[in-house]
């Protein structure tokens, strides 16, 4: 049976079956991650959650509100701006500049950039790689480790001319299979040998194509068993 997680993801890509037995949008969004709430309705202009729903966010400093009034500028009357964090308001000056202007008249980005935290900084560029055109690359590069460029590239490949891949060529990362899941194109600069099982077996799973790549005796037999369960063998 799918869990509310499961759900919200099908109705990001199936909206149409919001309501229906098992996807009635209310219980699912009361039940769930509002992160996911959030992605859900950044997309879909029709979803409206109950407003003791908003309420309940109250305090949550870690919702992606750049990206919701981005897409639905008509959800700022449910804002707790005391709540959103610095870093997406620096990504709402790139994503909804006019918003950003009118509910700071004063301020600007740059005042904020200098006290993102490499988290953060990390965020602002894979919700708004445009921003990389006006950052300071050579100081980004110096706050974000290499590891977490791996995160930033699985979901914004085109940043790629701003990272120096020998920085993470021949060593172990946490982030390599969360890269090479979305992005199999960046395949060569992995040393596979280095990946552990459940690494493996995440990568394979999305992306069979690089099975010759893997380490094969690096499986435990459970996670072989798994990928064998799919139809994925050496």
């Amino acid at each position: 049976m799918k869990d509310t997680w499961d759900k919200l993801m099908d109705l990001r890509e199936h909206p149409e079956l919001a309501d229906t037995p098992g996807y009635e949008l209310e219980t699912l969004l009361r039940e769930g991650d509002p992160v996911m709430g959030f992605l859900l309705l950044a997309g879909h202009p029709d979803f409206e959650p109950p407003k003791d729903w908003w309420d309940a966010l109250r305090r949550r400093a870690d919702l992606p509100w750049a990206r919701l009034l981005a897409a639905r500028p008509q959800f700022e009357e449910h804002c707790f701006w005391e709540s959103v964090s610095r870093g997406e308001l620096v990504t709402l000056a790139f994503l909804a500049p006019e918003l950003f202007a009118r509910r700071f008249p004063e301020g600007r980005w740059h005042d904020l950039y200098a006290f993102l935290t490499p988290l953060e900084l990390a965020g602002v560029l894979r919700d708004a790689p445009q921003a990389a055109e006006v950052f300071d690359m050579e100081d980004v590069r110096e706050k974000l480790a290499p590891d977490r460029w791996l995160a930033v590239l699985a979901d914004r490949p085109e940043l790629e001319k701003h990272f120096d891949w020998s920085s993470v060529e021949n060593r172990p990362s946490v982030y390599w299979d969360t890269l090479l899941r979305r992005q199999p194109q960046f395949a060569d600069h992995c040393d596979f040998a280095q990946l552990r099982s459940f690494q493996i077996r995440r990568i394979l799973l999305r992306q069979p194509r690089l099975r010759d790549r893997c380490d094969w005796s690096r499986l435990t037999p459970g996670d072989r068993e798994k990928l064998e369960a799919k139809g994925i063998r050496p």
